[in-house]
Order: structure tokens, then C-alpha cells, then sequence
């Protein structure tokens, strides 16, 4: 997986090289020709009584805090495609599959990273996605760049395969051409529209109704054993461009200390132990309650959602934050600030109290495509001062503790 990661952060520096993932389309088309598809239902043999329910899939590939997201809205999937009905079917990162698995008929859980770097593995992916005929297949994340949800539906059998397109200003990573290929239907979505809007106008417009967004309402168990009061750093991000340093977070972690007494609790994958280690060698004097590698998702969730506070550059983080009502501070750059972070701007009434950090630039919003030279970090990440942090951390932790 370090493969994976070093990949995608050269294709996030040089935003050009994104494009090689057109490559996939072509490779795959011609694997497919060997992998038999699934057989279709026969229609003329249903039994008119108990006709046989009709199965929807729902591709669902993108990563942990997008996930946190589209949970927000699967009450109305199930309006549209009642259980009376239809079986729907979620496909996911297999990391995610305790999160959906109550939620759906069944799950497909695929190992979405290593399907882009291992070809015996893509082979073992695509054929899976063969393994079932579907009514239905939907794609809710959007068809623009040539990302997995668009070759899960490439590879997907089904009658008829539904997607979204998001208006923007710039040139569709994905050409038309293959989208037509493999889409039947295409619904119009606008610009930089949060993602909880974005998930509920999809739904919306296929039960021709107006579902209005909503929140995801994770559930927060207590299986864990955790210090009786808490705050959570999480200094990691999903790739190395956008890490706040680890050192600025040492200060912050002191400070906070220094206030409330309180445990720090680190978590994360061995994905994030390099970057988490640094951290706590900034955070030396501060009792530790380390979970790196050991929690699950719904575990994650809990430590999370049972903390006083959070301090993360990781949007997933910041959205299980919000998911369980967490007061947490993100430090994050405007890459995706309408499309991820401001909540606020919807209008919500959050159970959270959530502050970020960050300077509003001319640029923003830009979807990973900087536009300035990036060394090791997006320079709107790092323009964050351990002070303007610092100060927003200070709201939180002066407020009223529940």
C-alpha cells in the first residue's frame, strides 16, 4: 500500500498525470472480454404470485470520510427502492463493510487500493463485479474523473446503470465518450456542492422528490477501554501533501494538556504510525493512550465519538467528528472547503461545535489541482500558524464540558 500512497501523491503534486488513469478504461475492456458474465433473468420464467424482488447495486468506492457522508443518506435509498421490493447491494472498500453491513441486503467488499496496483488482484475485482446481474446499478459519486466507481460500472452487468455528472469549470478528466459507453443515464449535478447536498439531491431526483440533506448519525458503542476524559490528535492525512507538520501539532497537544489534564488518545492505521510517531515525539510529556492499529471502523468511531475533543488535518476524522457530535478542530487548506469542510454554509444545526483552520484564498476550492509548485505540503496547508490554531483549539476547550 506505501506503492499506492507514493503514487497518488505524485499524481496530486503533478495534477497532469491524473490523466494516465484513462489507461484503466482500455485495460479493463479487454480483460472483461475473458470473464463471463453473469446470467440475466428470465423474465418469462418469474413467478407472476411471488415475483422475484428486483436487485439494485449501489458503487460506493471512494474513502473513509466520503463514506461518513453517504451514510448521512442511505434512509433514502430505501424510499426509493423499499426492501418490499428490491435487494440492494453495496459495493465498498472492504474496511468499511462493518459500517453498511446493517444497512444493506448484502456487500461486495473490495480492496479498491490494491485493485490499482496488482493485476492478479484487478482480475480477482472485476471478476466479482461479474458475479451477479443487477436491475439497477447506480453510481452516487459522480463520473468526472476516471476514478474506481466509474470502472466498477465498466465492469457491472446490469440493465440499466445510472451515474452523476457535476457541473465545473474545468475539463472533464473522464471523456464523453467513455462515459456514454458506459452509463445509460446521466443526472446533472451543480458546482462545489456539499457532499451532503450533492448524495441527497441524487436521491432526489430519482424518487422524483426533495429530500433535504442530512447528517450522518453514527453509532458510538463502548467496547473500549479509554481514559475517563480524553482528546483525540490525529495528525495524519490520506496523503503526505496535505499534513499539517507533526511539531505544530506537538504544540497544540501541549497547550491543551496544560489546560484540561486531559489523556491523548492517537488512532489510525500503520499507514499513519510514521507521521503519528513523529507527533508524539513533540508530545512527550503528555499521558498517552495509543490505539494505532488496533480499531476497527465502528471502533474508530466510538473513540471518537467518546472524546471531549478533536484535533485533525483528516477530513474523515473531522467527519466522524461531526457524525458523533465531537467538538473538533480541523487545520486543512480550501482544496475542497465548499465540497467537505463548511457545514455551516448549509445552514445546519450541528451537535458539534467545529472550528477550521484556514486561509480563504482566490484558489480555493480547486480539487487537489494546485496550482503552485508542491514540495512535500499544499502551501495553503502550511500558512496555518500554531496560533491561529492554537486560538481556535481555545474556544473549544473553554466551553462548557458535557
Amino acid at each position: 500500500m506505501s506503492l499506492f500512497h507514493r503514487i497518488v501523491q505524485l499524481m496530486l503534486r503533478v495534477p497532469a498525470l491524473q490523466k494516465i488513469r484513462i489507461f484503466f478504461y482500455f485495460y479493463d475492456t479487454f480483460l472483461l472480454r475473458f470473464i463471463p458474465k453473469p446470467k440475466r433473468k428470465n423474465k418469462k420464467q418469474e413467478n407472476l404470485e411471488r415475483p422475484e424482488k428486483k436487485k439494485v447495486l449501489v458503487v460506493f468506492t471512494h474513502a473513509l470520510g466520503d463514506a461518513v457522508i453517504f451514510y448521512g443518506s442511505i434512509s433514502y435509498i430505501f424510499q426509493l427502492y423499499p426492501k418490499e421490493e428490491y435487494e440492494v447491494f453495496l459495493t465498498c472498500h472492504k474496511e468499511y463493510e462493518e459500517l453498511f453491513k446493517s444497512q444493506f441486503h448484502g456487500i461486495v467488499p473490495i480492496d479498491y487500493r490494491r485493485a490499482n496496483i496488482s493485476l492478479k488482484y484487478r482480475i480477482t475485482f472485476l471478476k466479482r463485479m461479474r458475479g451477479e446481474y443487477y436491475d439497477i446499478a447506480i453510481d452516487p459519486i459522480g463520473c468526472e474523473e476516471c476514478s474506481p466507481n466509474v470502472y466498477v460500472m465498466n465492469a457491472v452487468c446490469a440493465d440499466k446503470k445510472i451515474g452523476i455528472l457535476p457541473k465545473q469549470d474545468k475539463k472533464y478528466q473522464c471523456p464523453k465518450w467513455i462515459r456514454n459507453n458506459i452509463y445509460d443515464v446521466l443526472l446533472e449535478e451543480g458546482k462545489n456542492v456539499h457532499k451532503t447536498k450533492h448524495y441527497a439531491k441524487v436521491w432526489s431526483v430519482l424518487a422524483n422528490q426533495d429530500f433535504k440533506p442530512l447528517i450522518a448519525q453514527l453509532p458510538v458503542g463502548k467496547t473500549k477501554l479509554l481514559p475517563a476524559h480524553f482528546f483525540v490528535v490525529y495528525p495524519s492525512a490520506s496523503i503526505p501533501v496535505k499534513r499539517w507538520p507533526a511539531e505544530r501539532f506537538g504544540k497544540i497537544a501541549q497547550r491543551i494538556y496544560q489546560e484540561k489534564k486531559w489523556h491523548l488518545v492517537v488512532c489510525g492505521t500503520e499507514q499513519d504510525r510514521e507521521v503519528t510517531e513523529q507527533f508524539l515525539n513533540f508530545a512527550a510529556d503528555i499521558p498517552v493512550c495509543n490505539l494505532l492499529g488496533k480499531t476497527t471502523v465502528l471502533e474508530l468511531v466510538e473513540v471518537i465519538g467518546r472524546s471531549q475533543m478533536v484535533l485533525t488535518n483528516d477530513t474523515s476524522i473531522y467527519h466522524i467528528a461531526v457524525g458523533t457530535g465531537r467538538k473538533t478542530c480541523v487545520v486543512s487548506g480550501g482544496y475542497v472547503y465548499d465540497l467537505f469542510l463548511n457545514y455551516l454554509s448549509i445552514g445546519y444545526e450541528l451537535k458539534s461545535d467545529i472550528r477550521i483552520a484556514i486561509h480563504k484564498r482566490s484558489c480555493m476550492n480547486c480539487s487537489n489541482e494546485c496550482i503552485y509548485k508542491v514540495e512535500t505540503v499544499y502551501p495553503c496547508v502550511l500558512e496555518n500558524t500554531v496560533e491561529e490554531v492554537w486560538e481556535k483549539v481555545s474556544l473549544l476547550i473553554s466551553e462548557k464540558e458535557e
